[in-house]
């Protein structure tokens, strides 16, 4: 299995060439052309995660695909599957686990939006815009880590690495960091690897591992 970062919080991960995309936006980085791809997970509504012209661009080239998004988005996106806490699918050979609910709150006390995590195959875990728990996942291979939100300190990200304990830990949400500020929050999140014995992979866009 192939995990390949994009651009802010996007992603791609291929197996037997078959290409799930979560969350796939492009903003001083051009997208790659993405064939054979089965599923898209939207993980939230906001445009940072969101982009319907992109989606429209993949399903150009894949009109089959299945798009997944929480209930407050499906209205977004033409044909979306809306996903809850709990469900569990298998499309194009991979298993989704979907978790979670509600995105991180920026403002104390109210809920932007909704918001869906996905654990694929086991093994990658990817809670969007949120601290939320797997469920029932033990030591995923990959576990994609905000870095910097309004929403987010980099404290939780730590504390967020040795509730989890995984493999490898990819940091994400992250285009709204510079080169510089990329630097010092991965150097508190390796701490946090160090302490759980992970490793931390600060992957830049199109880079990948396998798996």
């Amino acid at each position: 299995m192939k995990f390949t970062k994009l651009e802010h919080s996007g992603c791609v991960i291929e197996k037997d060439g078959a290409r799930i995309a979560c969350d796939p936006v492009e903003f001083e980085v051009s997208l790659p052309e993405l064939d054979n791809v089965v599923a898209l997970v939207i993980t939230h509504k906001h445009g940072d995660h969101l982009q319907p012209e992109k989606i429209a661009a993949i399903l150009d080239r894949n009109p089959g695909v299945r798009i997944f998004t929480p209930v407050d988005t499906a209205s977004d996106i033409p044909n979306a599957e809306t996903v809850k806490n709990g469900d569990v699918i298998n499309v194009g050979g991979f298993e989704l686990r979907f978790f979670g609910e509600n995105h991180a709150a920026i403002v104390p006390g109210k809920i932007p939006c909704q918001n869906i995590g996905v654990v694929i195959d086991g093994k990658i875990a990817n809670p969007g815009d949120s601290f939320d728990m797997p469920n029932g996942v033990v030591q995923p291979e990959i576990l994609l880590v905000p870095s910097s939100a309004p929403w987010c300190k980099v404290c939780e990200g730590m504390e967020y690495i040795k509730l989890i304990q995984p493999k490898l830990v990819v940091p994400v949400h992250n285009a709204v960091l510079s080169e510089l500020g990329n630097g010092f929050n991965n150097n508190w999140l390796r701490v946090a690897c160090e302490e759980v014995g992970a490793e931390l992979a600060p992957l830049k866009i199109g880079e990948s591992v396998e798996i």
